[in-house]
């Protein structure tokens, strides 16, 4: 709606802007549904100066070209009624000149100053007609800025809820269809001992230490070209390769994942509260999608996070455990201590793997 509003309200400011500067300007037709509001009520004015504007030109233009048999509409302009007054005078005028040209000479041309007069005060009326335009103007596009300004804030509270492409979607048509992304990688943080501690701590100490770890690990995961998809109370999951579709996707994840172990020990350092984190890393296929039609949240699906879900699980305080799949995508760019294959619920034995840290020449590098 801000976007169609935006649209008339430039077309009116054009409509204006050309009346201000002498050049005849078209009605602004707003749709036969569109509501009764400030907008149409603004469009009337704007489209009622316009006509009336016309019909004042047309007839100031006969007059410059002598032509004073054009008929001029009603209006309320007062300009109207004294170019009326002008022209009936005018005709006058020109009777008595056909008079006096015919040889009469008793013929006297005495209203002039009637003249003068009508046309000064239809000059005044058209300069404070012109001055509420200006004024209207004005307000047009502190209006037109204001929405500019609401219009960027709900655009960013947008991104900060929904992906770049997801967002454009519903700003575009109003609506998003789910999508398959064949190769992710998915990583779930979950913080050690959150619930004992939760029932310990006072709540706003509570809020205020994970909305500070989280906004932490946005920064660090928007850092590696990942992205943040949703927390589920002290659990954390970002994804990679759902947008930019790098072939990087693992690594990206990985180095975010490192990068959150490093943020934790460096505010652990000299803190009495301390937390940890268990993460674990799993690549594969994921759904995408938009999930109800007031409140937007966009989620994920597959096995593929149930899979990195099961990682966590099987991770350690301050390890990252990776799956196989994982492994593969990764490459030799890490240092991996492995673990053989574990048993893991619903899916049987998986190898998984604790990536220690980057590898020598990837640290050089």
């Amino acid at each position: 709606m801000l976007e169609v509003n935006e649209t008339y309200l430039d077309r009116l400011s054009e409509a204006v802007y050309s009346l201000l500067n002498g050049r005849p300007a078209a009605p602004v037709e707003l749709p036969p549904d569109h509501p009764q509001d400030e907008l149409r009520q603004l469009a009337g004015y704007v489209n009622s100066l316009i006509a009336e504007y016309g019909t004042l030109s047309a007839g100031i233009s006969s007059v410059a070209r002598g032509n004073l048999d054009f008929t001029i509409g009603k209006g309320k302009l007062e300009a109207l009624q004294q170019l009326k007054t002008l022209q009936g005078n005018l005709r006058h005028l020109t009777w008595k000149t056909q008079r006096i040209a015919g040889g009469d000479f008793e013929q006297k041309v005495d209203f002039m100053g009637d003249f003068s007069t009508a046309f000064n005060s239809m000059t005044r009326q058209l300069k404070e007609a012109f001055e509420k335009i200006e004024k209207q103007n004005e307000e047009l596009s502190e209006a037109y800025r204001a929405i500019k300004r609401e219009k960027e804030k709900s655009d960013r509270l947008l991104l900060n809820i929904l992906p770049v492409r997801v967002a454009e979607d519903l700003k575009r048509t109003g609506k998003t269809s789910p999508e398959m992304f064949e190769h992710v990688t998915v990583a779930f943080a979950d913080i050690v001992g959150f619930t004992n501690l939760s029932a310990e701590l006072d709540p706003k100490v509570l809020i205020d230490e994970l909305n500070e770890i989280f906004t932490g690990f946005d920064l660090i995961v928007e850092r590696n070209g990942c992205e943040r998809i949703k927390t589920i109370g002290d659990a954390y999951l970002a994804v990679s390769g759902m947008n930019s579709g790098t072939g990087r996707h693992a690594r990206n994840i990985v180095d975010a994942a490192l990068g959150m172990i490093r943020f934790l020990e460096e505010r652990n350092a000299g803190r009495e509260l301390r937390w940890q984190v268990r993460i674990g890393i799993h690549s594969g296929r994921v759904v995408g999608g938009v999930v109800g039609i007031k409140k937007y949240i966009y989620d994920v699906f597959g096995d593929t996070i149930n899979t990195a879900c099961r990682m966590e699980q099987n991770s350690e305080p301050m390890k990252i455990n990776i799956s196989e799949a994982a492994r593969a995508e990764i490459g030799e760019h890490y240092a991996l201590f492995e673990r053989g294959e574990l048993n893991v619920k619903g899916k049987g034995g998986m190898k998984m793997y604790f990536v220690t840290g980057p590898r020598r020449k990837e640290m050089e590098e």
